[in-house]
């Protein structure tokens, strides 16, 4: 006796099961799962909290001479937009690559960030940051112009965080993704998780 898979249920059956690990597998190289342990981004991110992180977002894709030839194509090289000051990334640990941080972008390239007199000053304006975290830095950091290919990254508890006012700004080969969506707690669910960097009169940096 021999199964015909030209046509029928049994044939339906295995196409479907095919295309489900497909979909399964593309979901999974661009979405991660992850986990927030500790305090270092309250009050955004809480321990034990489970978010999403787009993989793709910052994605790198050298297209060598044909960039030009791509819209939008201002930001080396990355596929769409690379990270903007404001966004919630997760990067591997600068102390161990098996462990991964979620921080704020807070400097991309050139800019110059400075802490003092409890204040994120980026690029000579003093970040308005009262409605995301937990206190004011209590620590003074030297004005660090962020290198190429690098990013300043700071925790929204300013004053349990490792971060870049420690370990300074971190290189993109580090970057694992954006969180875009937070979907435990259910009582919290959502995004928005992304800020503007403004100063006290609202001036987007």
């Amino acid at each position: 006796m021999s199964v015909n898979l030209r046509y029928g249920p049994l044939r339906d059956i295995v196409e479907t099961i095919i295309l489900a690990l497909i979909v399964f597998l593309l979901a999974r190289e661009a979405i991660q799962n992850f986990q927030v342990e500790g305090s270092s981004m309250e009050r955004t991110l809480t321990d034990a909290e489970f978010v999403l992180v787009n993989k793709l977002a910052y994605e790198e894709v050298n297209l060598g001479p044909f960039d030009v030839l791509v819209p939008g194509r201002s930001n080396g090289d990355f596929l769409f937009d690379g990270p903007s000051r404001g966004d919630v990334i997760v990067f591997r640990s600068p102390f161990d690559e098996t462990r991964d941080f979620v921080k704020r972008v807070i400097g991309v390239p050139g800019d110059v960030v400075e802490v003092r007199d409890r204040t994120v000053f980026v690029n000579g304006m003093g970040l308005a940051e009262d409605d995301y975290i937990t206190a004011p830095p209590n620590y003074s950091a030297q004005p660090v112009t962020v290198p190429p290919e690098h990013y300043y990254v700071l925790g929204d508890n300013r004053n349990a965080s490792q971060d870049s006012h420690i370990f300074g700004p971190i290189h993109e080969d580090s970057l694992v993704g954006k969180v875009v969506f937070r979907w435990f707690p259910l009582d919290k669910i959502g995004g928005g998780l992304s800020r503007d960097l403004v100063d006290a009169e609202g001036v987007k940096e």
